[in-house]
């Protein structure tokens, strides 16, 4: 039997009439769109009468969600988030494959997505889009929260088994205190899991251990977690293969990224809540020969406190910094390599400076912490949104303060040289290995002597060290020669022991240390003459970064050997 076209089966329902099924085809020869959806915008159809009729056709059933109440284990089954992004609403959960209400149940990207990220077969009925979404709302907020290491509900497992294998997801469940080592890795083998649970772990395991970045490292056999602790990459738990593809779609519908691209690296941002407080993760995809790797870069703002006196400044140095800000305009340079601290100290200058009577404006790759009272952008090449573009429309804004995430190319130093010059106070951040080096970096670049001179108001380096754990820290010697060496005196050195407290590292968190150039009389002919960074340095008769991790070293706050390590002669 020949199967009616769509205007004809309309037709038939009454749905339609003839001379508005007429109009809508000749409009389509010029459009091209869809028949159905042409006559939806044309106002001759109802979105839910075309969504019933398609369905009727496909023996697809249909439901006005009435008196529906999605059952808790297809809830748990399927994370609020993932039912928010797919407009998906889960209603069941029978042997293995729970059944879901979909605005387009035609759509395959909608349900593989679901399947991949839940781990689970996937059964559809079509369902009106605005009641889809008032019945997650309802559903998920009256749902009680599925309990830490519980696991999922037996349909559930055994909806993983068939639909991705023999193995189940596994998790590890057994409790881990912060105190405890992270570095023993384990095959995370001992109770199932869903892939919206094992990412759950991952992520609080992370928060709780203080980790500035998750690692998830697809490889031949598995899949390794390492977390990034006081600047060490330390092994976490491990998986199976087959949690491979599960956890890293969980992870990307999380991040709103295109799960059907796994050739391009990708960024993106979700939030969490861990330890009773919101937090943000920053998440950055890159293909490998062995699947997508992620890095998950842990954005606590609890844990990192934006105050300029919380960073370890010496007193002199923070009034330095402070009379600088305090200026109507100037640039200020923060250098120094990634994951150095350079945000943390620029977000700090701005809370200080964010007293309500400046208008603050950012253009950052990415927006680490959102600040209230601070307008905040995320540079977009793609659109054409750049470091310089963004930085000269932000001219047009009257900004009193402007916040560049990175100075990259000339275009963007001289506009921001020029916006020093005329009225605003800049920060930014250039990559170089001392606050000298900025100096002939900037003029490499091809920005005019004076043009520098006149707008570079202070230039800062910073790193961190690791910091000794007290707990544990055990008095040590070093020969003469070395003492004498870096100017160490008869102090009492210390080295790491190791407890439970530090992880058996001897180390417990991360200090800054700091080296400031303020541009005066003697650096500004330094620039002109354009100088080397080790003649500007001189000029400048400052402390080095080396200088200042030595005072470090010599009140027992942390090793030579570690200062060596981040610190570069």
């Amino acid at each position: 039997m020949k199967k009616k076209l769509l205007g004809e089966r309309l037709l038939e329902s009454g749905l339609i009439q003839e001379r508005q099924l007429a109009q809508a085809l000749q409009a389509q020869q010029s459009t091209g769109e869809q028949l159905g959806r042409l006559l939806v915008r044309l106002g001759y159809l109802k979105d839910d009468d075309l969504l019933r009729l398609l369905c009727e056709d496909a023996g697809i059933d249909f439901s006005t969600l009435e008196s529906v109440e999605p059952e808790l284990a297809a809830l748990h089954a399927v994370p609020e988030a993932l039912a928010r992004s797919l407009t998906i609403l889960p209603l069941s959960l029978t042997d293995g494959r729970v059944r879901v209400a979909l605005a387009d149940p035609f759509e395959l990207s909608t349900i593989t997505a679901a399947e991949r990220s839940s781990g689970l077969r996937v059964s559809v009925v079509g369902a009106p889009r605005a009641k889809i979404q008032g019945a997650i709302e309802r559903a998920y907020r009256n749902a009680p929260r599925q309990p830490r290491g519980s696991g999922p509900a037996p349909e559930a497992n055994a909806g993983i088994r068939s639909g991705l294998g023999s193995s189940a997801l596994v998790t590890n469940t057994r409790s881990e205190s912060v105190s405890e080592s992270p570095d023993a890795g384990r095959d995370s083998t001992e109770s199932g899991g869903t892939a919206a649970g094992i990412a759950d772990e991952v992520f609080e395991r992370g928060v709780a251990l203080g980790a500035t970045d998750i690692h998830i490292e697809p490889t031949t056999a598995g899949v390794e977690v390492r977390y990034r602790l006081d600047g060490i990459l330390r092994k976490g738990p491990s998986f199976p293969k087959n949690v491979q593809g599960p956890l890293i779609t969980r992870i990307k519908v999380l991040a709103g990224l295109n799960i059907a691209e796994s050739r391009l690296p990708q960024d993106g941002r979700l939030r969490i809540t861990a330890s009773g407080r919101e937090i943000d993760l920053r998440v950055s995809t890159f293909p490998t020969l062995q699947g997508e790797d992620l890095v998950l870069r842990i954005l606590d703002r609890a844990r990192v406190p934006l105050r300029l006196s919380g960073l370890g400044f010496a007193d002199g140095d923070l009034a330095m910094l402070r009379e600088v800000l305090a200026r109507p305009l100037g640039l200020v340079l923060l250098t120094g390599p990634t994951g150095s601290g350079k945000t943390t100290t620029l977000y700090s200058a701005l809370s200080e400076l964010n007293t309500g009577e400046r208008c603050i404006l950012t253009i950052e790759d990415p927006v680490e912490y959102e600040v209230e009272g601070i307008r905040q952008s995320q540079i977009n090449p793609r659109s054409g949104l750049t470091f310089s573009s963004g930085l000269r429309s932000m001219l047009r804004h009257d900004p009193d303060v402007i916040l560049v995430g990175e100075i990259r190319d000339l275009d963007t130093a001289q506009i921001a040289l020029s916006a020093a010059m005329t009225g605003h106070m800049v920060l930014s951040t250039i990559h170089t290995n001392s606050a000298a080096a900025a100096l002939p970096r900037l003029l490499d670049m091809g920005t005019e002597p004076f043009a520098l001179a006149s707008s570079l108001q202070l230039s800062v380096a910073q790193r961190l060290v690791r910091a000794l754990c007290l707990e544990c820290r055990q008095p040590t010697d070093v020969p003469v020669a070395v003492r004498r060496r870096f100017s160490l005196g008869d102090v009492q050195l210390y080295r790491p022991g190791g407890c439970a407290r530090c992880g058996r590292t001897g180390y417990r968190g991360r200090g800054a240390i700091f080296e400031f150039l303020p541009v005066n009389e003697a650096v500004t002919k330094g620039i002109f003459e354009r100088k080397s960074a080790e003649d500007i340095q001189r000029l400048g008769g400052r402390p080095t970064l080396f200088d200042a991790g030595l005072e470090k070293v010599r009140n027992g706050s942390t090793t030579l050997e570690e200062l060596l390590r981040v610190v570069s002669l």
